[in-house]
């Protein structure tokens, strides 16, 4: 399944471990503080528990949300402004 995963990270070297992390597994950032991919459930609960050892190490106010996104959604998704080709991409509808 396909999977965003977006994040807000106040200190500068735990927010790059976990960038570093979600490409570890895989995942494909898509701006500065989100990344898309697919991951099995097996990976899933592996990074969740990575992302929840990495936060203990932030300030309270750090947040990682992961999102599940369908194919057909995933499709669908309209950009604004610059356009990143993602992996995955077939018909899109981009807006400028």
């Amino acid at each position: 399944m396909r999977w965003i995963v977006v994040y807000d990270i106040t200190n500068d070297v735990l927010r790059g471990k976990v960038s570093e992390r979600l490409k570890d597994y895989g995942l494909e950032r898509i701006q500065y503080s989100a990344f898309q991919g697919e991951l099995l459930r097996h990976a899933l609960a592996s990074l969740k528990t990575d992302l929840r050892r990495m936060l203990n190490e932030g300030e309270e106010t750090d947040s990682v949300i992961i999102f599940p996104l369908c194919d057909s959604c995933f499709k669908t998704r309209i950009t604004i402004g610059a356009d990143k080709e993602m992996e995955g991409d077939a018909e899109r509808v981009s807006l400028f």
